[in-house]
């Protein structure tokens, strides 16, 4: 009897944080995981050991499947149906992750060859960033501010914070959600600079110009009037029922802001598309490409490293130049 992949999978997982520089994010954990489990289930169900529809009797598909089913043949055979059944850059990462298992089972002496050698993971399409353009961000920032009729579950004070934010500092949705009142804080220079946990748990400090600051401040007020005072290294952000918001409530706001402003909605997450305007506009004014991905804490470490000094004078510099600042100043009471 052969070892199941349920017995190795633990230890890889386990190997990959221990070998990686940045460590593993429960997400990537997660993500890893599930990946193994996508390709166990296609060759279990290949090799009539699961139906072809799931039932609450099946067994896991990582205790069916063992190592010694991943052969060249089996992998083969799977990627075809994944291929058929998932995204481009789905299958891509599906591939990196069982290329980086059965390497690591090799070495670990549990394979003789790699069978992922001759497998190639799809080309996903080259898609630039598109971003919006300065009128299509002056619309969105109308959505915001524009007078609507009051709702229980709706709280201006803090779309315009979460605009503020979104639109001057380029940082992703989770990393927004995120933010606390402690990571907001002032450097040596007096400026206002939030500290940001990115992909891979690393951490950079990224500028919030006084614009947005000041939206920030009045959401807060707002805020401990509804609320009282709440830890300072409590999520910052929170909906009008008091949960902090999340990417799903995010993705809300951002949605309705897209519909009523009539600007065109980005591929992907919608809040990503204020990353895309930020860094674009940075590359209009002449930013460095090195800044830039500092900001946007890019995972090219040759530019980054594991702790961005996004406030030396360049990478602060830069983070003013963004076009949303003129957005919020002209809405500055």
């Amino acid at each position: 009897m052969g070892v199941p992949l349920s017995e190795v999978v633990d230890q890889f997982l386990i190997d990959r944080a221990t070998l990686t520089r940045r460590g593993l994010t429960e997400s990537s954990r997660e993500n890893y995981r599930r990946d193994i489990v996508v390709w166990a289930t296609v060759i279990a169900r290949q090799a009539g050991r699961l139906g072809d529809r799931p039932t609450p009797e099946d067994p896991a598909p990582l205790d069916v499947v063992l190592v010694d089913d991943l052969t060249e043949t089996q992998i083969k055979n799977a990627y075809r149906v994944i291929r058929l059944q998932e995204a481009v850059s789905t299958t891509q990462r599906r591939v990196g992750t069982l290329r980086l298992l059965c390497h690591w089972l090799q070495l670990e002496g549990h394979l003789g060859v790699d069978p992922t050698l001759r497998i190639e993971a799809p080309e996903r399409p080259v898609r630039l960033p598109a971003g919006w353009n300065d009128d299509e961000l002056e619309r969105l920032a109308d959505a915001v501010w524009e007078e609507r009729k009051a709702h229980a579950r709706r709280w201006p004070a803090l779309e315009r914070a979460t605009f503020a934010l979104l639109s001057t500092t380029g940082v992703r949705a989770a990393e927004l959600c995120a933010i606390t009142e402690q990571s907001l804080r002032r450097d040596s220079g007096g400026e206002v600079v939030v500290s940001v946990i990115g992909k891979g748990n690393r951490q950079r400090i990224v500028p919030v110009p006084p614009e947005a600051i000041t939206f920030v401040e009045e959401y807060l007020q707002e805020r401990t009037v509804r609320f009282g005072t709440l830890p300072a290294a409590s999520p910052l952000l929170r909906r009008a029922d008091g949960v902090p918001l999340t990417r799903g409530a995010l993705r809300h706001l951002v949605d309705g802001w897209i519909a009523r402003s009539g600007v065109p909605k980005q591929e992907g997450e919608s809040a990503h598309g204020f990353r895309h305007t930020y860094a674009k506009g940075l590359i209009r004014s002449g930013v460095p490409a090195p800044a830039v991905q500092a900001l946007l804490g890019h995972e090219d470490l040759k530019t980054t490293g594991i702790y961005v000094k996004a406030t030396a004078a360049d990478v602060r510099d830069a983070a003013l130049l963004s076009p949303a600042r003129q957005v919020l100043r002209a809405r500055t009471p």
